[in-house]
This record gives structure tokens, sequence and C-alpha cells, in this order.
């Protein structure tokens, strides 16, 4: 993933670090009870801070490459008085992922996936981590130009090229839906890593 420097991590924090969408984000990736979850471009962690507190004994992995995001992340963790044992911060980015094999439920990435250096080499470490039946869970903000000077992937900010990518690291059952808010237009693409 790209790495911000502090003011542009300071200013993506201000102006999307937290939506009311994060707060519908749990739900609608039918997170459960004691799921171990990775999120992948946690940004400042509200999102992180949303999933970990949705259900009991969930727990959180939740990664970004960029330092000041972390921070703020932690911040915002301090606050909520959660323990690093239900939700931690990780500087790394989605190339960078290391869990054990077979060992998550659920992998989530919002507004992140187009940001990813090596989008190939992600996915497969991704899909490596998850449970046989584990869910991945994607959204990308369909209305927000591409601004500023942040290296990124317009293919992974559709649904064919973020399904082509899906299907290239051996993910099944992949679909898509539209949610609308004042926020924005948001796709959703999820899909599962298969049994055998």
């Amino acid at each position: 993933m790209n790495h911000w420097n502090d003011e542009h991590a300071l200013s993506y924090d201000e102006k999307w670090g937290e939506l009311e969408f994060h707060q519908q984000i749990p739900a609608l990736a039918k997170v459960a009870a004691d799921y171990r979850i990775v999120e992948v471009g946690c940004g400042g962690g509200y999102l992180s801070l949303c999933l970990a507190q949705h259900a009991a004994g969930v727990e959180v992995l939740a990664i970004d490459p960029t330092e000041k995001m972390i921070a703020l992340a932690k911040v915002r963790q301090q606050k909520a008085d959660l323990p690093e044992y239900q939700l931690q911060f990780i500087k790394a980015g989605a190339e960078e992922l290391a869990v054990e094999d077979a060992s998550v439920d659920l992998t989530l990435a919002a507004f992140s996936v187009h940001h990813w250096q090596d989008s190939k080499l992600a996915m497969s470490l991704i899909f490596q981590g998850l449970k046989p039946g584990g869910r991945i869970w994607l959204c990308e903000d369909l209305n927000t130009p591409i601004d500023g000077d942040m290296q990124v992937d317009n293919s992974l900010k559709s649904f064919n090229g973020i399904k082509a990518l899906l299907e290239l690291s051996g993910f099944t059952g992949i679909n898509k839906s539209l949610h609308t808010s004042s926020e924005g237009e948001f796709l959703v693409v999820e899909a599962v890593k298969p049994f055998s």
C-alpha cells in the first residue's frame, strides 16, 4: 500500500476517518461473535473500533502502512478503552500481511484495495490466512475522485477489476451490492474461500 506522509494522513482522516457508513459495515459484513478479523488498510482505526465492538469475543488485527495512521488509530483505541488482545494495530502494508494460515474468519478492506502496491500478492496472502469458508469483504467509494499524488489502481475501484483479482486468487461466490447514503455510493464486493 502507499505510504502517506503525515499531512496526507491527517487530511484523509479528517475527511474520511469517521463515516456513518463505517458504523454500518460490521452488520453488512455479517460480523459474528468470536470472529477473528483482519482489516487491511485500517487508516485511523475508526472502522476497526466498530468491528471490535460489534459482537462478543471479536478479535481484530488492523494493518496500515502509514505510521501516522497507526498512531491515530491507537489514540482512538485508547479513548475507547479496548485492550490489545481485542484490537491490535500493526504498521504493515497489504503485501506484508502475516497471519497464521487458515486462522481468519473475515478479512475486510474498506476504501483501500486501489492503494495496494502488489494486489496479487496481497490477495494471495489474504486467501492463505482465511479459514476454508472464510470471507473477504471489500468496499470502494464510487463517487470519490482520485486526487493528489497518491498512486492508485483505478481498475480496483470497479467490480470487474476486483472480481478478476478475487478469481485469480481462488475466491468463489463473488457477489456485489451497492449502498447509497448521503456520504456517497459504495460498491461492496464479497467472496468466499472454498472448502476444497
